[in-house]
């Protein structure tokens, strides 16, 4: 990736994190601090979205769960399925932009 790629994808990244920073409903605010400070996981769902947004596939939980997330991460999300429906949610609002 060119410089300019990267630039882009650094930028895309912080706007996304943010956005579900700025979202989080209560209750799963620090699981989701701990999911953004996996930047591994944070790649593997940026990934998925991307690709979503250019096939034009619809994200489903049952994506989410599937990915090659870090073992920890994906305890994560089977023990808070509050946090996988807001990921869902996030990453269908952000591959309608």
């Amino acid at each position: 990736m060119g410089l300019l790629q990267n630039l882009a994808a650094v930028a895309i990244r912080n706007k996304v994190i943010s956005n579900l920073r700025a979202n989080c409903p209560e209750g799963i605010k620090q699981e989701l601090e701990i999911l953004l400070a996996d930047k591994e996981a944070v790649a593997i769902i940026q990934k998925l979205v991307t690709e979503a947004m250019k096939t034009g596939t619809a994200i489903k939980a049952d994506a989410i769960s599937a990915l090659p997330f870090p073992p920890a991460i994906s305890r994560l999300l089977a023990d808070t399925p509050k946090l996988l429906t807001y990921l869902v949610l996030a990453a269908r609002m952000a591959g309608k932009k």
